[in-house]
């Protein structure tokens, strides 16, 4: 497989292999040369001994398409005219071109120099394998090129010596790794593009992105999916609900729907917090909970609160008119009774108690998810680490760690449905007025230093070791419309001013660690962590150009909708996924009537529903089932549609590979139309379509990036002519006498 194809799905592989060939192809038959069509028809004789065989999942081998009587969706004929394809829009594919070869370079790691892959040194020793003949031997770990794979999926937990190599957070705010021998660390063994390189790169995507032409182009070509979901949707919308029909033993309530985007402080409703507050204070009021030495019935005593002040109204959690683009007044609604006291005893991991009722509140909302109860589900739920303490991972991986005694479900914090990600606020504008000449550079150094601590030297660090093996990926979160500072291309080591530095400058640094990290861990056979931030949720459109140059997917992103350009670069690279929260956006930032996720959706990218902060904003139980059934309501989305939207959710999650083949099928990996329909309830001929328009938009793009806007125009007017002859004929030939009617002259 070609690298330069690494993120691509499997069809458009395909296409790309068979590329080269069909520019000389055009190059020299020029206009006579025609297109292979995806069907042909059946003769009479064939007709009537035909077996209906279903659409093709891909081209076959022998490159020929089987003659069948279905066909995957509408292939109706769109007449390009004369004028239609210009250089202008030859000028926008370069454009388009040129941004995804930087999204390569930085996402897929084109950019990226590592000596580690190949290191010599790395070699593995098993520490649980009991098997004394690999000690000492190089191990080969094969990594899914979708999905990171955690420790104990089916690959052996490994070590390398600490003695091999070392790190050190460099004066640019990058970590560098060296071999333990290389004393005078002339030798990084990996390295990514500089800050410098990253700002040039950036500009000239935000230059090209505004440019007329790919602003005409991108809006030219989405309206265009725009017009062909509805046509689908019109033609096949009965064929596609017999086909749902047809797949028996599920449904979409028992299809896996995974809740991508949740943070821990709001996974609980307010109806399940408000009980759980009730339970602690009715069973557990003499308990020690504040340092100072008061119990859980003294601190509500002092605030005058008894037994008749726990109901939801009084908790006053619930998101209302008042949090309408002011997230300061959101960040309230986490402190019942608005006392932040009452989020620190609730809703901490770090307190008195150390975080044990936090660790029950979970445990209760994770139960939901492991009993199945309504439907089937899993999450992603969020933890937080600042980066104002050295100390701040080590507490965490306690906590996640703990075998937490007592409630109704003792035991640790991992589970089965659930996957852990960490969230970093971007907080430089607090943790700064802590003083003592403290810098960027420090909170960086806060950050990645015990994972790469806990990551080389483990036996040292082991809890922290421990967490990282049960950790999928990164977020970055904050309120994007805070006053920041312009991007330049200044060091964290000289960033000491109370200004908050530009999300994007924030964001280069999180992904150039993140990306370091990653490389040593993959060497050393450990799982990845994928960097999936919140984006486009209100703030700078451009945002979104930073996270489409960086990362594996994105929460919210509902500014795309603001910026076509940008919106056409997220369709056409599909693995960067969008988990947008309505409910969230409605009482946040953007109105549900409002909200694009009927949009995106409808023109085919990968976007998929989650519930962000159930506390805030839910009402019901089941958050995610309500979030589901808000949008069906509002978006007027077709069952269909609600199972397309749970698959994307899989697709994007950092769940293990063996799992996302329960859920989607074992060749899941291969695109669309390989995910099994009986188990994501998604019929083959939505998969079909979507996999088709795909691949024929980057078919589209990558020729008239070549050039070739002529000769595409020419074959488009030549096909169009050729199926209108075709149709005729059959008119003609069949029928002995042909009724007039307008305008028949045109045949």
């Amino acid at each position: 497989m070609d690298s330069d194809d690494y993120d691509l799905p499997e069809p458009i592989r395909a296409l790309r292999k068979t590329m080269t060939r069909t520019l000389r192809n055009f190059d020299s038959a020029g206009e006579d040369q025609v297109l292979s069509d995806a069907s042909t028809l059946h003769s009479d004789d064939d007709e009537n001994n035909a077996n209906f065989d279903p659409p093709a999942r891909e081209r076959p081998a022998d490159g020929k398409w089987p003659q069948r009587e279905c066909l995957s969706f509408t292939r109706s004929l769109v007449f390009y005219g004369n004028g239609s394809i210009t250089a202008e829009h030859e000028e926008a594919a370069r454009y388009i071109e040129e941004a995804r070869t930087m999204r390569k370079k930085y996402y897929v790691g084109h950019g990226v120099q590592s000596l580690l892959e190949n290191n010599k040194l790395n070699r593995y020793s098993s520490c649980n394998s009991g098997d004394s003949d690999v000690l000492g031997k190089e191990k080969t770990v094969t990594f899914d090129e979708t999905c990171e794979k955690r420790i104990d999926d089916k690959i052996p937990r490994a070590t390398v010596s600490h003695q091999q190599l070392e790190y050190v957070l460099g004066q640019d705010g990058v970590v560098e790794i060296y071999e333990s021998s290389d004393f005078r660390r002339t030798n990084n063994l990996v390295k990514v593009p500089s800050l410098s390189t990253f700002v040039d790169d950036y500009q000239r995507l935000v230059e090209m992105a505004s440019s007329g032409v790919m602003r005409s182009f991108s809006f030219q070509r989405l309206q265009m999916l725009d017009s062909a979901f509805k046509m689908h949707v019109t033609i096949n919308g009965a064929s596609e609900n017999e086909a749902k029909s047809d797949l028996l033993g599920t449904d979409f309530y028992r299809t896996m729907k995974i809740d991508n985007h949740i943070h821990l402080a709001a996974a609980a409703t307010a109806k399940q917090f408000v009980a759980f507050v009730r339970d602690k204070l009715e069973n557990e009021s003499d308990t020690v909970v504040i340092e100072d030495g008061q119990t859980l019935k003294e601190v509500f005593a002092k605030a005058g609160l008894d037994s008749d002040h726990l109901t939801i109204d009084a908790f006053n959690v619930l998101a209302d008119y008042s949090v309408y683009q002011r997230f300061d007044n959101f960040n309230s609604k986490y402190s019942p009774f608005k006392m932040a006291q009452m989020r620190k005893i609730f809703l901490k991991t770090d307190n008195h108690i150390d975080g044990r009722y936090f660790a029950e509140l979970t445990k209760i909302v994770l139960a939901r998810h492991e009993q199945r109860k309504g439907h089937t589900s899993a999450a992603e739920m969020r933890l937080s680490v600042y980066g104002m303490e050295s100390n701040e991972w080590l507490l965490l991986a306690k906590w996640v760690l703990r075998d937490w005694q007592g409630g109704i479900y003792p035991g640790n914090m991992l589970s089965s449905r659930n996957r852990w990600l960490v969230q970093i606020p971007r907080l430089w504008r607090v943790y700064c007025k802590k003083g003592g000449g403290i810098s960027f550079q420090t909170m960086l150094e806060n950050l990645f230093c015990p994972l790469f601590e806990a990551t080389l030297h483990p036996e040292q660090h082991p809890e922290v070791a421990e967490l990282l093996n049960n950790i999928v990926g990164i977020d970055s979160v904050d309120d994007e419309g805070c006053l920041e500072a312009p991007l330049t291309c200044e060091k964290p080591a000289s960033w000491t001013q109370d200004d908050n530095p530009a999300y994007c400058w924030q964001l280069y640094y999180l992904w150039a660690n993140i990306e370091v990290l990653n490389r040593v861990r993959k060497s050393k056979g450990l799982n990845t962590l994928a960097f999936r931030p919140h984006a486009g949720e209100t703030g700078d459109t451009m945002h979104l150009a930073a996270t489409y140059m960086l990362c594996r997917s994105i929460n919210h992103g509902i500014n795309l909708d603001k910026q076509v350009s940008l919106q056409y670069l997220y369709y056409l690279d599909q693995q960067v996924g969008l988990s947008i929260s309505p409910l969230s956006n409605n009482f946040l930032f953007r109105k549900i009537r409002a909200n694009p996720f009927p949009k995106l959706f409808k023109r085919g990218l990968n976007v998929t529903l989650s519930t962000d902060d159930p506390l805030l904003f839910h009402m019901s139980d089941d958050a995610l089932l309500e979030e589901y059934s808000v949008a069906r309501a509002s978006f007027d989305l077709s069952m269909t549609d609600m199972s397309e939207i749970a698959r994307n959710s899989v697709l994007q999650s950092g769940f293990e590979a063996h799992l996302k083949e329960e859920w989607l099928g074992k060749n899941f990996r291969k695109g669309l139309t390989h995910c099994d329909e009986d188990k994501t309830h998604v019929p083959l001929i939505r998969a079909k379509y979507r996999a088709e328009h795909l691949a024929l938009e980057h078919l589209m793009v990558t020729l008239l990036a070549a050039g070739k806007g002529k000769m595409v125009l020419q074959q488009m007017m030549h096909q169009f002519g050729e199926a209108r002859n075709g149709i005729r004929d059959i008119l003609f030939s069949n029928m002995t006498e042909v009724p007039s009617f307008p305008e028949q002259n045109q045949l």
